[in-house]
């Protein structure tokens, strides 16, 4: 996290930088802090996919599942394929999998 904050210092409009820093909180279990960092991977890169997915990721762990939902939505509008593929069996889901609007976003 040190390191990607050291980056962001010199390079404040990186979006990558702001979605790993956003991974490696999320990894830590620091959900909060790893979805302000994936909103300012948004504020730069509106259409950064892989932050809408990290963010529904880290609502659904956190027990939010409309949030989630909404943010899955997203990634899967920009590329179908990849994310509904991903969502499918990505375990951070496992508390919304029987959600009907999940199921509705995986199947297609």
């Amino acid at each position: 996290i040190a390191s990607y904050d050291k980056a962001l210092e010199f390079k404040p409009d990186l979006h990558e930088a702001w979605n790993n820093r956003g991974n490696a909180l999320g990894n830590l279990g620091r959900l909060e802090e790893a979805i302000a960092s994936y909103d300012k991977a948004l504020e730069i890169k509106p259409d950064d996919t892989s932050a809408f997915y990290n963010k529904a990721c880290c609502y659904a762990l956190h027990g939010q599942a409309d949030l989630s939902i909404q943010n899955l939505q997203r990634a899967i509008n920009l590329n179908p394929d990849k994310y509904r593929e991903m969502a499918k069996t990505d375990s951070d889901f496992d508390s919304i999998r029987s959600d009907v609007r999940f199921q509705a976003l995986i199947q297609g």
